[in-house]
């Protein structure tokens, strides 16, 4: 026999946790006690037979199993877990928090989704990730431009069932109003633009300060990014780029890097590294045909290949600190970032998972 050590983290004043599984001495149908709960720490030893999968759940006295599916441990070694009970999905608050931007001289409304345990857990402190054109990102804000949405709840709901990434914070941006404008590094000589430092600014300066004051955010660059796509792509990359001691990293989906004669492309090969180096995940769409010529059927793949080898010049290295990829078939809209999200939040916000417990 071997000795199987589960620890469960959870707070004690929020009922009595007992835990149940697939095999002796667990059983789904009756749950066992702890051999000793301090400071939110419960943990269960149990003795089991050699070189098995054991799959166990975290059970609420109150009737309540643990959200999720089924963690999983092999036999003989000692994991920590910490389950949430009261809501299975993250919820959208519903107000619109609106704040003064000093910088562009205007308000900018915002949103907030909430991680599942975010209520439940209150010592616990999120990740968060700063999202532009936060108008379309939710299945109940559809695009009215082309009546689909990013749906980033659905995945982040589905992933979270999975156990697949970490709980993370959004903060949905509406980008709207002026999105040119604000989402552009620099001008383009035919659609103008060029406030996008500004709203960089706001973003470190105003947004990130009030959000880490009024939420449990893990502040650190590693535990903060940024997402885009389109405009919001190219401005979430130039956003780490710039910024990268506040932005660890950035997801940039079908970026325009084409805008104002691919400025920023040209900024990474003759600029300097940033350093620390942001964390990197690239992508577009492409068309079946290498004859193509609809912008939106071949979206930007060649922009994009040049952006993936303007960073590898930098010492980036693929599948490490930079993913790039290319989703043949797919074109520039809601409804293909909408089936590909999964992917880059899975890259950059990977499930810490059942750990092992440290000595003693």
């Amino acid at each position: 026999m071997l000795t199987t050590t589960i620890e469960v983290l959870y707070p004690e004043g929020r009922g009595k946790l007992g835990l149940r599984g697939n095999m002796l001495p667990l059983s789904w149908k009756e749950s066992i006690d702890p051999i000793s709960v301090a400071n939110g720490r419960h943990v269960f030893r149990l003795e089991t037979l050699p070189a098995l999968l054991l799959e166990f759940k975290a059970h609420r006295d109150d009737g309540r199993w643990a959200c999720g599916r089924d963690d999983t441990v092999q036999t003989g070694q000692s994991v920590t877990v910490e389950p949430y009970f009261d809501r299975a999905y993250g919820v959208l608050e519903k107000v619109r928090r609106t704040l003064h931007s000093p910088q562009l001289g205007r308000s900018v409304t915002y949103q907030v989704f909430l991680p599942p345990s975010y209520d439940e857990l209150p010592e616990k402190r999120y990740p968060v990730l700063y999202a532009q054109d936060g108008q379309s990102l939710f299945s109940t804000s559809p695009d009215p431009f082309d009546g689909h949405s990013w749906r980033l709840d659905d995945s982040l709901n589905e992933l979270y069932d999975l156990a697949a990434i970490e709980e993370i914070l959004v903060v949905a941006i509406r980008t709207d109003v002026d999105r040119l404008d604000l989402l552009s590094p620099v001008a383009d000589p035919e659609l103008g633009g060029g406030k996008g430092p500004l709203y960089l600014d706001f973003l470190v300066d105003t947004l990130k300060p009030a959000v880490d004051a009024a939420y449990r955010t893990r502040t650190g660059r590693d535990d903060t990014g940024v997402i885009g796509a389109s405009m919001g792509g190219l401005f979430s990359f130039y956003a780490a780029w710039n910024r990268p001691r506040v932005f660890g990293k950035a997801i940039c989906l079908s970026s325009s890097f084409w805008w104002a004669d691919r400025f920023m492309v040209r900024d990474v090969e003759a600029g300097a590294c940033p350093l620390p180096r942001p964390m990197l995940y690239l992508d577009s769409g492409a068309s079946k045909s290498p004859f193509e010529r609809d912008a939106n059927l071949r979206d930007g793949y060649h922009h994009t290949l040049a952006m993936r080898h303007a960073v590898r010049s930098h010492c980036y290295v693929l599948g490490d600190n930079v993913h790039a990829l290319a989703f043949a078939g797919m074109s520039h809209d809601n409804a293909s970032w909408a089936s590909r999200l999964a992917v880059p939040l899975q890259l950059m916000f990977p499930a810490k998972g059942p750990r092992a417990m440290g000595p003693g």
